[in-house]
């Protein structure tokens, strides 16, 4: 009988080239091609910004083994079949991830504890007063054999880390910029540099100078060095996708559409070509299961306290757009462009490109960002399990559909119930533009916020399988007030003949009840024809002083009647 043939191993979180490619045991997706095409370029300095676990540390244990001449190692890839000619390089490894930083004298110990274990590999002593001159006798003394090649992971660890702890980061700002500033002097001894992290802070002084770092982070000839393609997912993964299907009796193309849909999306370039996220494809693949496997292994606590910080800047960033120059670079640290971080870290991607303003507009790029950002909103920011919520995610997108703005506002006024009184301090409207864009979202609906027209700026887009809904938000005024400026703006004008009816909602939050007070709404066919107008009960306005008068009146009037009032009742 003839045997099963064993499908290959995941590689799922090894981040060692020669354990992947020895003996042939793991699959691994080859992007040995780019890596030469990247070493032969003219520019021999780089810095690479990828979110976490994207393959970036596995990128450069590959690096490093190419430029140690391991050439058996890569046999059947695509740089072995290459006319590469394999020169030996010493080579620097920095992974600032697996150094402590919380205070300034564990990172310099750190740095010093790397530079005395590479100068005892290579027999020599870097004893001295500082990183500094340790770096510069180790780089010098290593030069001796041939160039160097230096390559830092995680670079940014000591930053991101200390984000709620200004005087920290400041420290290991100058700590880092002193490590950096002293490569660039060593420029003629070294031969390649790359540089990764998750985000690119420009005050750390990495990319200024003679010998400054290229920024591939956008670079198209790049997009595709870390993640998968889609190609790499059919050609390299074929055969664990078909064991998923089989085993749910699925087609293989079903199996695809779903991890598609989950880990694919991420585009960080002009150029229109996607990547999978790596380590959740894997994890679906071992587990042949769709959940957020890649949000889960690490929660993004800095990202979570920008947000905080600001709770409106939450709104704008889905369908937001961008320059190149603000998506690439962070300059300030006491106020962090949300878009650009959460560009940088995986959690927004391109959608598409404006050649001409070289600009970019930005969304979640899957379901598993999206879904696992709002949960976190949900707990962290609003204060609320999102597994409350979810039992009514079915209902809310049936009454936009049905524009039954009564029962939608029943259901957010319920959720903004269950908000701790504390996170109302001070609330402005945009606060609660914020929760309402994250309930809309957690509900499953697409929505975009901050949309110019030609003549002004719409609060909310929330767009369903049948419908568009406007919403025009007011904080201590009225529904009328935020409809007639939804109405006097023309905000409708911008969705008419998408084939889909077009709901203009205007709600009036109350900063004293904190929830939806008001609402007026009109339904509008494709075409802008008035199908439907609706709205709540407004109280009625007290008329003090005629309360005062009927009060006094009626009191005159007991007063006179009182006697037969007694009567009556002694009967």
């Amino acid at each position: 009988m003839r045997a099963e043939k064993k499908m290959k191993k995941l590689p799922i979180g090894i981040q060692s080239i020669k354990k992947i490619l020895t003996n042939g045991n793991y699959i691994y997706a080859d992007k040995t091609g780019l890596i030469k095409e990247l070493i032969e370029a003219d520019a021999p300095h780089y810095f690479m910004s990828r979110p976490r676990r994207f393959g970036k540390s596995l990128f450069l244990n590959a690096l490093k083994e190419i430029f140690s001449g391991n050439r058996d190692l890569f046999k059947g890839c695509k740089i072995h079949k290459s006319n590469y000619s394999w020169p030996q390089h010493p080579v620097l490894y920095f992974d600032f991830s697996g150094i402590d930083n919380t205070t300034p004298e564990e990172l310099i110990a750190g740095i010093k504890a790397v530079l005395m274990r590479i100068g005892k590999q290579h027999k020599i002593s870097v004893a001295g007063p500082s990183v500094q001159f340790q770096l510069q006798v180790l780089v010098e003394e290593l030069a001796k054999k041939n160039r160097v090649v230096v390559l830092v992971d995680e670079y940014d660890q000591p930053i991101i880390n200390n984000l709620k702890k200004p005087d920290i980061v400041e420290q290991n700002r100058t700590i880092m910029k002193n490590f950096y500033g002293t490569l660039k002097s060593l420029d003629e001894y070294l031969r390649f540099t790359f540089v990764t992290g998750v985000s690119k802070f420009s005050q750390v002084s990495l990319f200024s100078g003679p010998n400054h770092l290229t920024d591939i982070t956008m670079d198209p000839k790049y997009a595709t060095m870390t993640g998968y393609t889609e190609e790499e997912v059919k050609t390299y993964f074929s055969e664990h996708i078909k064991a998923i299907a089989e085993k749910r009796g699925q087609t293989e193309d079903a199996v695809l559409e779903e991890i598609r849909e989950w880990y694919n999306g991420y585009r960080f370039s002009e150029k229109e070509v996607s990547v999978y996220n790596p380590y959740s494809t894997l994890c679906y693949l071992s587990a042949g299961k769709a959940i957020g496997y890649w949000y889960n292994s690490g929660t993004p606590s800095f990202l979570i306290d920008q947000v905080k910080k600001h709770p409106p800047s939450i709104v704008p960033v889905r369908g937001s757009q961008a320059t190149r120059a603000q998506l690439s670079d962070i300059n300030r640290l006491d106020q962090i462009d949300l878009r650009a971080l959460m560009f940088q870290t995986g959690y927004l991607t391109i959608t598409n490109y404006n050649e001409k303003e070289d600009s970019f507009t930005l969304d979640f790029p899957n379901v598993e960002v999206r879904k696992a950002f709002f949960d976190s909103l949900f707990t962290e920011f609003v204060g609320i399990d999102p597994l409350v919520v979810s039992p009514m995610t079915e209902q809310v997108r049936k009454n936009l559909e049905e524009f039954d703005l009564e029962s939608f506002v029943s259901i957010m006024n319920s959720h903004f119930a269950k908000i701790s009184y504390q996170q109302f301090s001070d609330a402005h409207e945009g606060f609660y533009q914020a929760v309402l864009f994250t309930f809309l979202e957690r509900s499953g609906i697409s929505t975009q916020s901050e949309i110019a027209t030609n003549i002004g700026r719409i609060d909310l887009i929330a767009e369903l399988p049948k419908a568009i809904c406007i919403f025009e938000l007011k904080l201590d005024k009225t529904a009328a007030t935020a409809l007639q400026q939804a109405q006097t703006k023309k905000y409708m004008q911008k969705y008419l003949h998408s084939g889909k009816e077009i709901l203009v909602v205007g709600l009036n939050f109350s900063s004293k009840s904190r929830n939806i007070e008001s609402w007026k709404g009109e339904a509008y066919s494709s075409s802008g024809a008035l199908i439907q107008e609706t709205q709540s009960i407004e109280a009625i306005p007290v008329n003090f002083e005629m309360t005062e008068i009927f009060n006094r009146l009626l009191e005159e009037f007991i007063v006179e009647k009182a006697p037969l009032l007694r009567k009556l009742a002694e009967k």
